[in-house]
């Protein structure tokens, strides 16, 4: 079996890059034939990507292929926030990779900012039930379906983690009905490339389990008071347990995995793990700022005040 993934980085998100490709390796390239990494390039040095290469390298049956967006990009009309890097639109690309890649017929899509922490085998054999995409609800979902008109019974989910069934995303021309969506609206649109290819794939996506894309504010261990601050998950109590002790990808969504601003515990022992193992153990993490230092301090605190720093 052939596993492929796809990831998008400019060249101030190598360091996250490396250690998520370092933990997609770590844990596929024992359980399948060979693993395919594309890399959807937004302007990464030489010099970062000979040291991509020589870290896929450990693996003899590992394949880094990088591919240059960077001109594509500008087909884009961003939205005029600081916040979103034009590169949030690489993904939608794909198509032009497969132009001289005609065998993919599933992708895994990785945001930069998560970690794999187990086999993710069974998301490329799975039946995706003729849906286009599968991913994780985000919590934020009521909101945003109600804001872009979409439907309540469509999903809403978290683009950070995507399987796409590449034949039935390019028969419905997905990347420029959302590419020509988002150019239509894009001042009207909180999370420009989720919101699209939500909102566009309406009726058309699976929902995973939270185990796939386990964001921050899913990891209280008061689960009780987790559903009270998210009145309106898509998930069952006994789905987000599940979740904490099984979790596959791990999501550090709005936070900065290197300074760790206020994130979990239970993400935190991910990131040491897979930063000690990869080619980027020699970068020392640091806080941006007193104030993130000070929240981890807070968090710290709390967490080995109610024992819950030490469990996992």
């Amino acid at each position: 079996m052939t596993t492929n993934f796809i990831l998008v980085s400019d060249d101030n998100y190598t360091k996250n890059l490396g250690i998520c490709t370092y933990s997609v390796l770590h844990n596929m390239c024992p359980a399948v034939e060979h693993v395919r990494i594309f890399i959807m390039d937004c302007g990464i040095t030489e010099e970062n990507k000979a040291k991509l290469r020589r870290q896929a390298a450990r693996f003899d049956n590992a394949e880094m292929i990088f591919f240059p967006i960077s001109a594509m990009l500008d087909e884009v009309t961003p939205k005029e926030d600081a916040r979103w890097h034009r590169a949030i639109y690489g993904r939608l690309f794909f198509p032009r990779l497969m132009e001289q890649y005609p065998d993919i017929d599933r992708l895994l899509y990785l945001d930069c900012d998560v970690i794999v922490d187990g086999s993710l085998t069974e998301l490329f054999e799975m039946n995706m039930d003729g849906k286009v995409i599968a991913g994780v609800a985000d919590s934020s979902d009521r909101e945003r379906k109600a804001a872009l008109d979409i439907p309540p019974e469509s999903p809403y989910i978290n683009s950070g983690v995507l399987v796409i069934d590449t034949a039935r995303w390019n028969a419905l021309d997905v990347s420029q009905r959302t590419i020509d969506y988002i150019n239509r609206i894009p001042e009207e649109l909180l999370l420009p490339d989720q919101d699209a290819i939500n909102y566009i794939l309406q009726g058309q996506i699976k929902v995973l389990p939270p185990d796939y894309n386990l964001m921050w504010m899913l990891t209280d261990r008061d689960i009780p008071k987790l559903l009270r601050n998210i009145p309106h998950l898509a998930y069952t109590e006994e789905e987000v347990r599940h979740a904490l002790h099984h979790g596959k990808i791990y999501h550090y969504a709005a936070h900065d995995m290197w300074s760790f601003d206020g994130i979990t515990p239970i993400h935190a022992r991910r990131f040491i793990k897979y930063h000690n193992l990869s080619d980027w153990r020699g970068e020392k993490r640091k806080f941006q700022n007193l104030r993130h230092f000070f929240t981890w301090l807070i968090f710290t605190f709390k967490r080995m005040a109610t024992g819950d720093f030490w469990k996992d």
